[in-house]
């Protein structure tokens, strides 16, 4: 299997910290595993310290290259997160999902599960938190949403909190506009995308190679007076601050059209989930012709009745929750924030939600002391009623 760009969500922790700041509970070092494998194929695997004290986080990671094997959680740091958490107390449990790709529905799924698995195994928590990264923010929404009595707090880091409708229209509006300004650059169009490699890092010729170098080519105003990777990054609203965070943003988002869309379309029955039918784009040096040149997409009711189940969020906060997100985030962008928060002021229970920014380019970019501080905060809001502050929380 070719390395791809889009891997699961990263989270850079550093056990020293978590053992030092986290509250200090009685340290357990010896480990009790449990791994099995759920009834829809699903793997799963609980941890729990020697000297647990009740309280149980169930983790929900980021999305996985759809032609990789099931298997459990790989994002960079979470066994150094676990393995912490573990260490004050705390019992963690996880799943592969039953698949992988777009997989919010088999996620939400596998992950309440969890809650009652655990409990046959281990015994009742009297706490539980749900944490998710990327997509496993959206599905610790879900559940935080739905299931309220199940669950105490929390914390969902970069995710699409503001919906997949959404999230996919602007991976979409990525793609078509891409095809705009380099054409023939990504084989087929957006619905008819074949899957191919995607590694802008590989010495052997595909895709994601291809793409970096129009983006690169598209900054240089010899090769490209109208340098329209710039024009692109201003119409799709990509959030940079340098020129490499711009190549680097708009690589990494165009990899999900090439790598999920597929997914994405079967889980659609092909109908499509996307439509820019009625979208005025600008910010290019010519709007007029962008418009009118653009690839335009009809959507399906089936399509975006599937992002609407698999997940809009209703704003209903219902438990304590804490959010983490990079502001500059090129892959599910920083807005998801505050469309959540306005989905909530609306229903009135923004009082059970707090808001963490770190002011940092990259999707889920986190030094591991903001990671405690939103996960630390989040416990002391549920245990002892202290509510954290929001606002920015970038570390040093």
């Amino acid at each position: 299997m070719e390395a791809q760009l889009i891997r699961p969500a990263r989270i850079h922790t550093v056990v020293v910290l978590l053992c030092t700041v986290l509250f200090s509970l009685a340290s357990a070092t010896a480990q009790n595993v449990i791994d099995g494998t759920a009834a829809d194929g699903s793997l799963y695997e609980i941890v729990t310290p020697a000297i647990w004290n009740h309280q149980l986080v169930l983790y929900a990671h980021g999305i996985v290259d759809p032609q990789e094997p099931i298997a459990l959680p790989s994002d960079s740091g979470f066994t150094e997160f676990r393995d912490a958490l573990v260490q004050q107390g705390f019992a963690v449990a996880y799943s592969s999902y039953a698949s992988n790709g777009f997989a919010i529905k088999e996620g939400a799924a596998d992950t309440d599960h969890l809650r009652s698995l655990f409990a046959s195994k281990v015994g009742e928590p009297a706490k539980t938190f749900l944490v998710g990264v990327s997509l496993g923010g959206a599905i610790v929404v879900d559940l935080a949403e739905r299931f309220p009595k199940k669950y105490d707090g929390a914390l969902p880091m970069c995710g699409l909190i503001g919906g997949s409708p959404l999230e996919i229209e602007y991976v979409g509006n990525s793609r078509v506009l891409f095809d705009y300004f380099f054409p023939g650059v990504i084989p087929g169009t957006l619905l008819h995308t074949p899957l191919l490699p995607y590694d802008p890092n590989s010495a052997t010729p595909n895709v994601g190679l291809a793409v970096a170098a129009a983006l690169i080519t598209g900054l240089n105003p010899q090769a490209s007076p109208t340098l329209p990777t710039l024009q692109l990054a201003d119409t799709l609203g990509l959030e940079a601050a340098t020129p490499t965070e711009v190549i680097t943003g708009l690589i990494e988002v165009l990899g999900f059209d090439v790598r999920f869309v597929n997914d994405v379309l079967v889980r659609t029955d092909l109908a499509s989930p996307y439509d820019n039918r009625f979208i005025r784009y600008s910010g290019s040096l010519d709007d007029k012709a962008l418009n009118a040149g653009v690839e335009r997409v009809t959507g399906t009711e089936q399509g975006f009745e599937y992002l609407f189940r698999y997940y809009q969020p209703t704003g209903r906060v219902r438990i304590p929750t804490v959010t983490l997100h990079t502001t500059r985030d090129p892959l599910v962008p920083y807005w998801h924030e505050q469309i959540y928060h306005a989905l909530a002021a609306r229903r009135h229970s923004d009082g059970l939600l707090v808001q963490q920014s770190v002011n940092r380019f990259g999707h889920c970019a986190f030094q591991s002391s903001e990671v405690v501080h939103a996960f630390s905060g989040l416990v002391g809001w549920v245990d002892y009623g202290i509510k954290p502050s929001g606002g920015d929380v970038t570390a040093p």
